[in-house]
């Protein structure tokens, strides 16, 4: 059924008319998808301590910046330079700032 504007009418709870929303179940569902992303922000904060964000899974430096565990291979000029920074080591201290 459409309002006055043409826009299909919906109940109060905002789900389209003769189609009820069941609050508990979506608050539930809501919940248990807070759980999961706070379980994801959890590991990925833990991560971010002992792994540099710019190396990718193929151990090569993605930083648009100079850091003193880049190491670029001579005869492969152009390509990104290869991480020989350790996991186990705060890599901030790597960086070079001006």
């Amino acid at each position: 059924m459409a309002d006055e504007t043409g826009r299909k009418s919906r109940t109060q709870e905002g789900a389209p008319a003769g189609h009820p929303v069941d609050l508990e179940r979506m608050r539930a569902s809501f919940a248990r998808l807070m759980d999961i992303y706070r379980d994801i922000s959890g590991t990925a904060d833990k991560v971010a301590t002992g792994r540099c964000p710019y190396k990718d899974s193929r151990s090569r430096c993605t930083a648009k910046f100079e850091c003193r565990n880049q190491y670029f291979v001579p005869d492969k000029p152009g390509e990104l330079a290869i991480c020989t920074g350790s996991d186990k080591l705060d890599y901030r201290k790597a960086w070079v700032v001006d």
